[in-house]
């Protein structure tokens, strides 16, 4: 019996990422940020499908249309974490981080829910 790849599935994902550097990023209309060196995650949603939203990001070159797009020019694609579900549940994954970790930028990547944001800084890790 063959297997369905993960990345024909849709639903949410989460991206980690890595700024080695403190950095001033401008994220699109938002505006300019301070973003303070260590590991970050991104909660997002391909409800279309993960493969070609997980193949834009690890292709790289790509252009600037969601807010994600601005942080991943500077930072390292460190994991991927797919969570298929045929329900949209970003919002409530968003939710979940914000009462563990310190929100990023408020209205990052939320602008289609009421989360506060979907950026969250994990703080400095020492990661390999």
């Amino acid at each position: 019996m063959a297997t369905k790849s993960p990345l024909k599935n849709k639903g949410t994902y989460l991206l980690f990422l890595e700024l080695r550097e403190d950095s001033v990023i401008r994220v699109g209309r938002l505006g300019e940020f301070q973003f303070k060196r260590g590991i970050y995650l991104y909660v997002g949603s391909a409800m279309n499908g993960f493969g070609a939203r997980i193949r834009r990001y690890i292709s790289g070159g790509r252009k600037r249309h969601w807010h994600i797009d601005y942080i991943l020019d500077v930072a390292n694609l460190m994991a991927i974490l797919l969570i298929p579900s045929e329900t949209r549940i970003e919002e409530e994954v968003a939710s979940l981080l914000e009462k563990k970790f310190e929100p990023a930028v408020d209205g990052f990547g939320s602008s289609d829910t009421n989360s506060t944001t979907h950026l969250f800084y994990l703080g400095d890790l020492k990661i390999g």
